[in-house]
């Protein structure tokens, strides 16, 4: 599961990226215990195992060019902070629901650094779509058309996200259900 963030387009040079993983303890030795806790202190109240949230910021960096206006360059800051659950009593459960928890946290490990790859591929992508934005007679023409470039960009980045966690929805289900799952 994905979660977005939009920072509004920039005229400045400096950029940064940054991945953070952060871990939600799940206690519990049964499946009925992990299920409740996962429920409890999950991410999206709940609702989600895991998730990706990512923020794009654009800093693009104009330039005059004889009657003109164009982009010298554009990067996108990526901040992505993924959430994960960490079985704290699995060395406790029996082998069955041990073993099965194992599996579903290293398919939602793999779940979220699909996300992940998808905002590192739409982050080169918009990049190279901001430079390629044609000179504009003035800068405040040529970044009214960065932002709207930006945002369709962004759009298409989501647009992804959300048809990789339904081409997903199905194998994810099939697994909660093998454990059973009923969040």
């Amino acid at each position: 599961m994905f979660v977005l963030a939009i920072v509004g387009l920039s005229a400045c040079t400096s950029t940064s990226s940054g991945l953070t993983t952060v871990y939600y303890t799940v206690p519990g030795t049964t499946t009925e215990q992990i299920n409740q806790q996962i429920a409890r202190r999950g991410p999206q109240n709940g609702h989600a195992i895991g998730t990706t949230e990512t923020r794009m910021t654009p800093k693009v960096k104009t330039v005059r060019d004889g009657d003109s206006c164009r982009i010298e360059s554009a990067e996108i800051d990526l901040d992505l902070l993924v959430t994960l659950p960490e079985w704290s009593e699995l060395d406790r459960a029996d082998g069955r629901t041990r073993s099965a928890f194992e599996a579903l946290s290293k398919h939602v490990e793999w779940h979220e650094q699909q996300h992940v790859n998808i905002s590192k591929k739409h982050k080169t992508l918009i990049e190279n779509g901001l430079v390629a934005i044609t000179p504009q007679p003035t800068c405040r023409q040529l970044m009214t058309m960065a932002r709207a470039k930006f945002r369709a960009m962004f759009e298409a980045h989501n647009q992804e996200q959300r048809a990789f966690d339904i081409s997903e929805r199905e194998a994810i289900a099939r697994r909660l259900r093998s454990l059973g799952y009923s969040g």
